[in-house]
């Protein structure tokens, strides 16, 4: 954090108050700077994340609160990125601008590049999985059903649209069983 002094870390502080002994919970957002963990921000949360959802989807809808402008891109700590990716985010954020339909798109849909396919028998059959299911099936369900799930992590959101919806990951441990598969 302190080579790298643009990037930005939030997780979830659980600290005793003083006054009842109860355990307060704070989202807090840090960087690096003259020390490791220089503090932005620090909000308090209604109770203990953990308890309304699971791990990883709690810490995305915590941490949306700490991002800025319209588009929002949800990637996974293994996923690859390379430099021909980046040149296709211009036309990628246009397309919240095109109507084809009713309404707005709220999720864009890109292809995850699974780089590990090559490494073992396993590796190869989840990425073939990876490749049937979510560019496949994601197809079939966008167009002629109109609808988008959440699946594979290049995926961008319009940020305005799920916030005020209730973040981009499930709220719940028990209606929603799959965590990507959410929005």
């Amino acid at each position: 954090m302190v080579t790298h002094s643009a990037l930005r870390v939030a997780y979830i502080d659980e600290t005793e108050d003083t006054k009842g002994g109860e355990k307060v919970y704070y989202s807090v957002l840090v960087k690096g700077g003259e020390k490791y963990d220089q503090e932005i921000y620090r909000i308090k949360l209604p109770g203990p994340p953990t308890e309304i959802g699971e791990g990883k989807p709690e810490n995305q809808n915590h941490a949306i609160i700490f991002t800025r402008g319209e588009a929002l891109q949800t990637i996974d700590m293994n996923q690859d990125n390379y430099y021909e990716e980046a040149f296709k985010m211009r036309n990628v954020l246009e397309e919240f601008h095109a109507h084809k339909g009713q309404r707005k798109p709220t999720i864009l849909g890109l292809r995850e590049h699974i780089f590990t396919g090559s490494v073992s028998s396993l590796a190869w059959f989840m990425s073939n999985q990876e490749t049937s299911f979510v560019t496949i099936g994601q197809r079939v369900l966008a167009n002629p059903l109109k609808v988008r799930f959440h699946y594979g992590h290049p995926d961008i959101f319009d940020r305005i649209f799920h916030i005020t919806r209730g973040g981009i990951s499930k709220a719940s441990k028990t209606i929603n069983l799959s965590e990507d598969i959410f929005a």
